[in-house]
Order: C-alpha cells, then sequence, then structure tokens
C-alpha cells in the first residue's frame, strides 16, 4: 500500500488533535507509524495506522475488541479517540486512520527472553482470550470474523492449491502432510471445541518485552476459532531458535493453562495445530513473495520458520502429547492408569529373577547421589551380597545417580538424565532372567554404546482392554538374543536370557535393568531408561513403577527429589491456584527443629511465623508419643481407649467451668464448624454476630462467619442472617482513649439490635489475628458477652491461633478478658502440626446436640492424635513454656518499643506473651504496607521469617514456637533494625 501524498504528523493532527514527529514502522497490509508527542507535558508514543479502503466493518470490530482489553493496558495497544468521538476515521483516498497507544518494548524475535518470559507471555495471551471470549458474536460479526483470510487456521486446508509454489521438495512434502493430516483428523477435532474470538497473531514481531513484562500488539488477524488456535500460533513462533522446542514452549502452554485451562482435547491438538500455522507460514510467505518479490518484510521468519516445522514434524507425537499435558498437570501418557490398573489385578504374573522370589533373600543398593559408600563396582558388589547372605541385590526405581556420565545424559544441564527409570536386579552373570508377563518379542538388539544396555530385550503386552505396553530387559548376555525372533511368542515364566558379564554390558556390573513402559515415545530400544532430573513427573508416567510387575513386597521406589523450579511450577497445575506461597521467591522448606526451619540448601531461618509448631518443629517427645502409638493402634472412637479420655481430661482441666465436654476433630476450621452446629441445636436460632476483620475458617459455614473473607477479595457480602460487630481496635478504630470499650460496646448494642432475627451466637477472638493482632479495647468482650446472653445467644471463643498459653499471663485468650465463654474452639496449636482440634463446651450445651442424630469424626479423637496432644500439654507445661511466652514477649516487645524511639515508623507494639503485633505507619493515617512487603523479604534473606496480617497488610504479626530463646530475639532485632532503615522511604 503506497503512503505518496501521505503526512502522517499532518493527518494525526488534523483528526485527533496530537502534535508530534513521525517515524514509519513495518506493516504487511497497513501503513503504520510511529508518532512521538508530549500529551499533558509527559512524553508519549502512539502508533498510527493507515487502512486500506473498505475496512470500517472490519477496524470497527477490532476497536471493539481493544476497547474490551483496556484494563491490559499498557500491555496492549488500546485505541485513543479522534477529535469527533469516534476511534476510526475517514481520510482521503477512501482510506481509514486509527491512533493507538504505543507498547514499549524489544521484539520477541529480537529479545533475550527466558522461561519466565514465556510463561508471562502464556498468561497474557490466556487474559486476552479470556476477554475476547466475552465478545457477543452476532450474526454480522460472525461474517467478518469468518471471511476468507489467509491466516485463518480454520480454512488453512485452501493452502493446498499453492503448495507447488514451495521450491524446497522435501518441505513441500512436509507441509503437504501436514495439511492432510489437518483437514482428514485435525479439523474434525476442532469441531468439537467452543468457538470464540482470538487474536491469532502472536508471533515474534508482535510480542514485546520490557523489562521481563509482556506486551501483545496488532489485532489485525482476530478470526472465530478454538482458543487452542491462537496458543499454537504463539508456540510456532516460541519455539524458534530452540535444540528442544517442544520443551521450550512448555512454560508458555503451563502459564496459558493456569489462566484459562485447557482440556484434554486442545492438548492434543496443539502440535498438530502448531505445525500448521508453521505450513501456513511457509505456503503464505511463498505466495506473498511470488505477488511481491521487492518486500523484505514478508519473508521476516522465513529463515527459521522452515527448520522449525521440520524438526517438529519428526518430533513424535506422543512424547510431545505427553509433555504438554504433563506441564498442565495431567498424567503425561492418559493410558498410563489403564496399564497400571491392569498390572494391579492381572493374575497371571512371573518373577523375573529367582523364581520363587518371596523365598530368596534381597538387599538393596542405594546408589543416590547422597550415598557415595555403597559398592559400585562388580567385586564390592558381590562381597557386600555374600556378606550379607542375599541371592539378588536391587537398585532402586526413580533415584537420582550419579553414575550416568558422558554427552548422551546432558550431565551439565537442568534437564541432566540422572533419574533411573527401572529396577535393578543384581546376580551373578549367566542367571536367568525370565519374563514378568505374557507378551510378544517388539525388538532386541546389542546396544554396544559404552554405558548403554548392552544386549536388551523388549516385549510387548497388552492391558485386557487391548492397550499396549512393554516391558524391557537390560545388560544381558549377548547369547541370549540369537534365539529370538520378532512377534515370538512370549509366557509369563519364560526364560528369555541370561544376565551378561561386564565386558559384555558396556561397563555395568552384572545385572538386568527391567523397565515397564507405557509408550516408546518413537524411541524403539533407545527409550529413556534414565530420565532428565526436570522430568521425573513425565517419565514416572511413560515408565511406571516396574515393582507393578516385580511385586516385591517391601518396595523399590526411591522417590528421586524434585528441583525448587519443579516443585513450583507442579503447585500451579496439580494444586489450586488460591493456594498462597510465602515470600516473592518462595523457599523450599525440609526440615525444622526448634524455633528454626532448613531450606533445601540448608540454610537456616528463625521462625517466627508458625503458631502451629507450637513446643517447637520436631520436638522428640511429640514425635516420639505419635510414633509409639502409630506401631501399637489407630482406630477411631467407635472402640474403647484411654488416650482420647486422659488427654480429654487433660485439657479441660486448664479451662474454668462449667466447660468440661470435649469434641475432637482435625482442624480449627472444622472445630468452628461444628460450633455452629452446636449453637443452633441449642438456641434454634441462627442468626451471628463476628467482627470485622475476623476469620474462623474456612469451611463454607465458617467462611460465612468470617469478614476476612466475604468482605475481602472474592467474597460475596454478609449472609442475611450475620452482622460484622466494629472491631474494638483501640489504636486505629473509631474509638480511642479509656471510654473506647464502652463505646464499642455500644456499637456492639446497635449491630445487636440491628439483626433481623434471633441470636444464635457472638463468636471472637480475644486477641483478633487476621485484623492485625487487635488486643480487644479494655471492658469491650465482658460487656458484649452480657448483651448476647441477654439476647438468648451463646458465646464462642476462637482459640485457634491464640489458645495454650501463647498469650503468656493466661491459658486461654478469653481469660485476659475475664469472660468464660459457652464454647471453646480449638486448633493450630493442640497437635504441633499434626491435624488436631477440638471443641469444649458446657454439659448443658453439649445435651442440647444430644438429638439422636450420632456425631462421629473418623479420625477425631484417634489414639494417635490423642497422643500427641497429651504428649504437647505436657510439653507446654513440663517446659515452663507459658513463664516463657511472657518473659520472650515480653523482651521482644521492650526491644521493638525501644526501637520506635529511632524509627518513627513503627507505630505500635501490641500484643500478650508470644502473640504480638507491630503496625507499621508511615504517618499517623497510612499505613506503610510497601514497606512492610520491603522488610519481610530483608529478614528472608537474613535468615529470620516475618509475616505481615491487618487489613493494610501493615501489621508484623509474631507467633513463634514457644521454645523462642533471647538469642533468637536478638538475631530478630538486630536484623528488624537493620532492616527498617533499609526499606525506609
Amino acid at each position: 500500500m503506497s503512503g505518496a501524498h501521505l503526512d502522517p504528523v499532518e493527518t494525526v493532527k488534523k483528526y485527533f488533535g496530537i502534535d508530534g514527529s513521525a517515524e514509519q514502522l513495518n506493516g504487511e497490509r497497513d501503513l503504520n507509524y510511529r508518532i512521538t508527542s508530549t500529551v499533558d507535558g509527559a512524553a508519549q508514543d502512539f502508533v498510527l495506522k493507515i487502512h486500506q479502503p473498505g475496512q470500517r466493518d472490519w477496524l470497527s470490530l477490532q476497536d471493539r475488541a481493544l476497547t474490551s482489553l483496556a484494563q491490559l493496558a499498557p500491555r496492549l495497544p488500546i485505541p485513543v479517540q479522534a477529535l469527533g468521538g469516534e476511534t476510526s476515521v475517514d481520510i482521503p483516498g477512501g482510506r481509514t486512520a486509527r491512533l493507538l497507544t504505543w507498547v514499549d518494548g524489544i521484539a520477541w524475535a529480537e529479545a533475550e527472553t527466558t522461561s519466565n518470559d514465556l510463561r508471562e507471555l502464556g498468561i497474557i495471551l490466556a487474559r486476552i482470550d479470556k476477554e475476547l471470549a466475552k465478545m457477543e458474536i452476532t450474526e454480522p460479526v460472525e461474517e467478518i470474523l469468518t471471511r476468507e483470510f489467509m491466516w485463518n487456521m480454520m480454512q488453512a486446508g485452501r493452502l493446498s492449491q499453492h503448495v507447488h509454489r514451495i521450491m524446497d521438495e522435501n518441505l513441500r512434502n512436509v507441509v503437504m502432510e501436514v495439511l492432510e493430516d489437518f483437514r482428514e483428523v485435525q479439523l474434525p477435532k476442532l469441531a468439537l471445541l467452543p468457538r470464540q474470538m482470538i487474536h491469532n497473531d502472536a508471533n515474534d514481531y508482535n510480542i514485546f518485552v520490557s523489562d521481563h513484562r509482556i506486551g501483545v500488539i496488532d489485532f489485525g488477524d482476530i478470526v472465530l476459532g478454538s482458543k487452542v488456535i491462537g496458543l499454537a500460533v504463539a508456540a510456532s513462533y516460541a519455539g524458534i531458535g530452540y535444540d528442544d522446542p517442544v520443551k521450550a514452549i512448555l512454560p508458555l502452554v503451563r502459564g496459558y493453562h493456569i489462566t484459562s485451562p485447557l482440556s484434554p482435547l486442545e492438548l492434543e491438538l496443539l502440535l498438530p495445530l502448531t505445525k500448521v500455522r508453521l505450513a501456513m507460514s511457509v505456503v503464505n510467505a511463498a505466495v506473498q513473495s511470488a505477488a511481491d518479490p521487492a518486500n523484505e518484510y514478508l519473508n521476516i521468519s522465513q529463515g527459521v520458520i522452515p527448520a522449525l516445522l521440520t524438526k517438529l514434524h519428526a518430533t513424535d507425537f506422543n512424547h510431545s502429547h505427553f509433555r504438554f499435558r504433563d506441564a498442565c498437570g495431567y498424567e503425561g501418557n492418559p493410558h498410563s492408569r489403564a496399564v497400571r490398573q491392569y498390572l494391579s489385578t492381572v493374575a497371571r504374573r512371573a518373577d523375573v529373577v529367582c523364581p520363587p522370589f518371596k523365598d530368596h533373600k534381597y538387599i538393596y543398593l542405594d546408589w543416590s547421589v547422597e550415598n557415595t559408600s555403597i559398592p559400585r563396582w562388580s567385586e564390592d558388589i558381590a562381597n557386600l551380597m555374600a556378606s550379607k547372605g542375599a541371592d539378588v541385590a536391587i537398585g532402586h526405581y526413580c533415584e537420582n545417580r550419579n553414575v550416568y556420565q558422558g554427552d548422551a545424559y546432558n550431565t551439565e544441564s537442568a534437564g541432566a538424565r540422572t533419574i533411573h527409570l527401572g529396577v535393578d536386579l543384581f546376580l551373578p552373570a549367566g542367571s536367568p532372567v525370565y519374563s514378568a508377563l505374557d507378551g510378544v518379542v517388539d525388538a532386541f538388539n546389542d546396544n554396544n554404546t559404552p554405558l548403554d544396555y548392552g544386549p536388551v530385550i523388549l516385549l510387548r503386552h497388552e492391558t485386557t482392554e487391548g492397550i499396549p505396553f512393554w516391558t524391557l530387559y537390560g545388560h544381558l548376555s549377548r547369547e541370549s538374543l540369537p534365539k529370538l525372533s520378532i512377534g515370538m511368542k512370549i509366557n509369563a515364566g519364560d526364560q528369555i536370557a541370561t544376565i551378561g558379564q561386564e565386558h559384555e554390558n558396556v561397563g555395568w556390573p552384572p545385572h538386568t535393568h527391567f523397565q515397564l513402559l507405557t509408550d516408546l515415545c518413537g524411541m524403539g530400544l533407545d527409550v529413556y531408561g534414565v530420565a532428565p532430573k526436570d522430568e521425573i513427573s513425565l517419565w514416572r508416567s511413560i515408565s511406571p513403577n516396574p515393582n507393578l510387575a516385580l511385586g516385591i513386597a517391601s518396595g523399590t521406589d526411591a522417590h528421586a527429589h524434585l528441583s525448587t523450579d519443579v516443585i513450583r511450577e507442579a503447585r500451579t497445575t496439580v494444586l489450586s491456584r488460591n493456594l498462597s506461597l510465602n515470600f516473592r521467591t518462595p523457599i523450599e522448606i525440609v526440615r525444622g527443629e526448634g524455633a528454626y526451619l532448613y531450606d533445601v540448601n540448608g540454610k537456616a531461618y528463625l521462625d517466627l511465623v508458625n503458631n502451629v509448631a507450637h513446643v517447637g518443629h520436631g520436638h522428640p517427645r511429640v514425635v516420639a508419643a505419635g510414633a509409639t502409638q502409630m506401631a501399637t493402634l489407630n482406630t477411631n472412637t467407635r472402640y474403647l481407649h484411654q488416650n482420647i479420655i486422659d488427654y480429654a481430661r487433660a485439657l479441660t482441666s486448664t479451662l474454668p467451668d462449667p466447660l468440661s465436654v470435649v469434641f475432637f476433630v482435625n482442624s480449627g476450621s472444622e472445630a468452628n464448624d461444628l460450633a455452629i452446629r452446636i449453637v443452633q441445636a441449642h438456641t434454634k436460632a441462627r442468626g451471628f454476630i463476628a467482627l470485622n476483620h475476623a476469620y474462623h475458617g474456612h469451611t463454607a459455614s465458617v467462611v460465612e462467619i468470617s469478614p476476612y473473607k466475604f468482605l475481602g477479595k472474592g467474597g460475596q457480602g454478609a449472609p442475611e442472617h450475620v452482622r460484622v460487630a466494629n472491631l474494638p481496635d483501640p489504636f486505629r478504630g473509631v474509638h480511642k482513649g479509656e471510654a473506647a470499650g464502652s463505646q464499642y460496646a455500644a456499637d456492639f448494642a446497635a449491630t445487636l439490635a440491628d439483626l433481623n432475627q434471633p441470636l444464635a451466637a457472638f463468636i471472637s477472638e480475644g486477641i483478633v489475628s487476621t485484623a492485625g493482632q487487635i488486643v480487644l479495647a479494655d471492658g469491650f468482650l465482658k460487656n458484649a458477652y452480657a448483651q448476647v446472653r441477654a439476647a438468648g445467644g451463646l458465646t464462642i471463643a476462637d482459640e485457634v491461633q491464640i489458645g495454650l498459653g501463647r498469650v503468656g499471663s493466661k491459658f486461654w485468650g478469653f481469660e485476659l478478658h475475664d469472660v468464660v465463654p459457652d464454647i471453646v474452639t480449638m486448633g493450630k496449636p493442640l497437635g504441633n502440626g499434626h491435624p488436631l482440634a477440638a471443641v469444649v463446651t458446657t454439659p448443658e450445651v453439649a445435651a442440647s446436640f444430644h438429638t439422636g442424630m450420632e456425631y462421629f469424626n473418623t479420625f477425631g479423637g484417634n489414639p494417635v492424635s490423642a497422643a500427641i496432644g497429651l504428649a504437647v500439654l505436657e510439653v507446654v507445661q513440663d517446659g515452663h513454656l507459658q513463664a516463657n511466652a511472657i518473659n520472650m514477649g515480653k523482651y521482644l516487645t521492650d526491644g521493638v518499643r525501644d526501637m520506635s524511639k529511632r524509627h518513627s515508623i513503627i507505630g505500635d507494639v501490641r500484643g500478650s506473651g508470644l502473640f504480638i503485633g507491630v503496625e507499621l505507619m508511615r504517618d499517623e493515617k497510612t499505613p506503610a504496607t510497601e514497606e512492610m512487603g520491603d522488610l519481610i523479604e530483608y529478614a528472608k534473606d537474613r535468615g529470620v521469617f516475618l509475616s505481615c496480617d491487618g487489613p493494610d497488610n501493615n501489621v508484623l504479626k509474631i507467633k513463634p514456637p514457644m521454645v523462642l530463646t533471647t538469642k533468637d530475639i536478638d538475631l530478630f532485632l538486630n536484623i528488624f533494625d537493620e532492616g527498617l532503615s533499609a526499606v525506609k522511604r
């Protein structure tokens, strides 16, 4: 399209009222100019697009789509209104002008990108597609989106008529095969998927990277199609330049999936559609080049696209499909489950060595990277077996080993192949090897490359549904092979080989490597026997634990440790995304002791956050109590057992009369859920009052009485039967000073009066944790309790966070306020990390719950939980941890208050015992939220775990294990002092 007689500077000024300079940009169909201007005193860039005649409807649709995506600015171009209010204006020559905001950054094709950039690209493309899916597809819109268009993949079959223009014969044949497969196989599958408007043009010159933030431009190719088509377009370009393009684009696919979940069918289509897009690019480039040979932009990607297409066409479909599925949290091979199920039930199975294997003695060889003392050479292994009287030595499945060397194992990368996928059975050379299952010979060979299999046999089997799978036997003798033939029938228990000598086994000690495979991934006898350490979950699906066939009762699985990166990625797909993680860069914690946690690298962190580990992480007395009882008996409460009685009496002995009847459950949420049922049974009412910002648990009924949840992000507001009382905060609340308690009590009376139904209960913590460790204004709780009881309701003290001596001067938080509740709920600290919680109430209230409907909790009050709970309680008492909470809490708060003299950002220090809040404020009205976030990261980097709470996330919550010492506190105070200086704004 010629730009003759067009002045972009004059055009943008005349129609959009913007002065600036212009720079012409590349474009396939339109004239594009970068307009540099100053708007309201600030430099701002735009893109002026000049379109050919006859496209107004099409351009209007683009503008509607972009306007719907305005919340993603500045990562997307947003239409700028012309002086007349429209976004597209007619200009001389029948053409149309549009002005869009500029998306800054470097084109993906020219940027140095990371796997995280690919993930972010997937996320923003999914966000775009989710918004575009909301666009109403009327008949006129559908007509525009399904017009004949060279980049509409749904019409890719039409390109076959132009394949002859491709000069390279091999490339031409590949394109023909891809397009034929699309017409015959993929297009009918696409018809099963929902259609929507899609961006359809995430090529490497339409994606921009700026400080690892991703921008997307050019909505000129939007069409109607499945969202997987748009993802395939992005994958077509994101895979350019990689030796393993499928692996390279996995972060892209995962990022898309965690934002807009992909179905199994969409993942099945992804590789074929990626090839289709590449084939379209090759054909369209050939057509356009023939029509406009001088336009270099048309061939901008043709140096690399044919190479990528050829590489992907040679890639095994199943292997790629499995990788996509695994990246999205699905099991890699969808048939693996059926194979495992078959092997778990098949009756005809034989021992691979030493039948009957159960009558022979065996030992295990630990060849993991951590173990350097176990023999690895023939003579040493034989001597060890002899010394133990063992007939067989077993090498583990899924063991991370350091014995694999050489280029084939890629040992220098994150994808190093070090994870053993078979079970090794060490016996003397010449020992017979038997088929585990009925099957046929699928392949055999002497793989005589150093550290390969040597002589190896592959047998093919089928489930009762006809699903194929394979068993592989490696490191055999050469004399085992000549008697075999492809397709030869083998029965379970038939001898198929003997174990080879070391020289036959290309350097390995005499043993057989026995492996189970659900797919060969196009590799045949070269299928991995050792998996990449960053693909463990994938290969556990492709090559499941061979013990399904071996049946070794003591097990064979070493469960190789996943890398921190792999664990973090897996959390986004196999766990719900609303499970949060601490810290901007999450830490993998593997051990705890006392008041300290240790990461995977052995670094220690002082834990000032986890009140669950009440008496210290891994307390030996608690661990021993649980282990001893677990080894003896664990069952439910339908049998008599002393533990539950001992623990119930010990627990109620810490409570005032008449709190004496216990219900054991498994979590604080469950405790509060049960408390709701109990109060409703007693009062025959449903009305509830809770304090603002309070949190009482995650079950449906408890979320309904948790303002922290129902008034927070994603919440749906207060239910009709719930009223929210003012939080009696004497620091930043509406009332302050000595009269605050009575003033908040008056507010509470108004809230109670507003409840338009009978009151069941009022629930509160003695110190409100999620609100920011708020110590209730003096006198409030006692007054509120009196009002509730006068109204016929019950009182619930939620001690899940603060009970069991943590507040120091009292054993329970409610005792700080000189009240006795009708119900006490307990949780976190009771089991020191073991799932244990309780509801304690009065005999009168408990009797109301005895309606004839049995209350049964499968795990609540089991002997193991009771033993652990009793041990925790005894450690608190025997170790004088309540006194320690008083002393250490005072030492810590005194230190912080002294620090406040030089750090004005410390607004308030409050709490009791070792349940402390430190509120950071920039000034009297402004919470220091950003500073708090930076402080937490600063402390983490220096070995102290902190966390924050409160509506503004500006309150440091300190609730450590009760074994905290002055040395620990000194460490915290020093880092806190340094951190406050470092984060000061």
